[in-house]
């Protein structure tokens, strides 16, 4: 139960930065009626319902990973840091790419099949959040300078 409570405190600690982060941005009011804030406010509340409920519940625990599934998940751990690192520089679709290839490898897709995974998801998420929610996407100032 201890690490339920620690994972619960963990979804809790999330739920406040990410809201302290979101009450950071700055936008015309004029911009959108929700604005830019919107999303990222409700994510932070469905983290906190999610760290209260699981501090009130927390269930068995789970034994920690071992062998090929913990070296699996520091790997993609790993990916999606450096890929969301890098994505103001190469851009949006190809960090997508690079996260959703590797998460594919990764839960056993072959290399051909990993690689077309990655690239539908990729082009799925990039017209999700461009088009379909009018989110901004970088587009990567290595690919396209100036």
């Amino acid at each position: 139960m201890r690490s339920g409570r620690i994972a619960s405190a963990i979804l809790l600690a999330f739920a406040l930065i990410l809201a302290i982060s979101t009450s950071q941005i700055e936008y015309a009011f004029s911009s959108d009626p929700l604005g830019p804030r919107a999303f990222p406010y409700l994510l932070a509340a469905a983290l906190a319902i999610c760290g209260i409920w699981y501090f009130l519940s927390p269930g068995e625990a789970e034994p920690w990973p071992r062998g090929d599934v913990l070296r699996s998940a520091i790997i993609l751990i790993a990916v999606t840091t450096a890929a969301v690192s890098l994505m103001d520089h190469i851009g949006f679709v190809p960090a997508a790419f690079i996260m959703c290839a590797c998460a594919a490898y990764l839960f056993g897709a072959a290399p051909l099949t990993a690689v077309g995974i990655g690239a539908a998801q990729a082009v799925f998420w990039f017209l999700l959040f461009k088009y379909a929610l009018g989110t901004y996407l970088p587009s990567g100032s290595w690919l396209f300078p100036g």
